[in-house]
């Protein structure tokens, strides 16, 4: 009965090590009216991107490396840009990336700064980052303009949200 109840536990512990908590990110964007540009971050799993960087790139690399070689980094900000994405009309509104900041509890801040865009009431925003490989994934995005706050769900089945920037 011991060998069978030390059985059950250490494969109930081997589940558990290999089991995910989550598949979440979050982003927070603010409108700034004097650049007419988005300004913000997005947060996620050092783990998760570390590994979709690595799978990409066929490399062996920590985010810290990658953001201090020129080439990584731009792979970085690819991966951002194709993960959360914007477009007035037919502009596409493209994400400069500015800075990181890792966590201590694995989670890292990609910090940027959108290219200005033409005055728009109303932009899309496509937010699939991680949705490829992780079919559970959920991703929130808070948009702040004028002091109040917004926050919308992209999940596997919906992508893509219209927002409206007010004039």
């Amino acid at each position: 009965m011991k060998k069978y109840s030390i059985l059950f536990f250490s494969i109930l512990f081997s589940l558990n090590l290999s089991a995910h908590p989550f598949y979440f990110s979050y982003a927070e964007i603010e409108y700034n009216e004097f650049c007419n540009c988005f300004e913000g971050f997005i947060s996620l799993s050092s783990h998760d991107f570390e590994e979709l960087l690595n799978e990409e790139k066929n490399t062996k690399t920590s985010i810290s490396k990658a953001m201090n070689d020129s080439l990584l980094k731009k792979e970085i900000s690819e991966i951002l840009n194709s993960g959360l994405s914007f477009s007035a009309g037919r502009q596409e509104i493209r994400i400069q990336l500015e800075g990181y900041e890792s966590e201590m509890n694995g989670l890292t801040r990609f910090y940027f700064k959108t290219q200005p865009f033409k005055n728009s009431q109303e932009i899309l925003v496509e937010y699939d980052l991680f949705m490829e490989k992780y079919k559970e994934q959920q991703n929130k995005l808070t948009i702040i303009q004028r002091d109040k706050k917004v926050t919308i769900d992209f999940l596997i089945q919906e992508k893509t949200k219209l927002i409206t920037i007010e004039p």
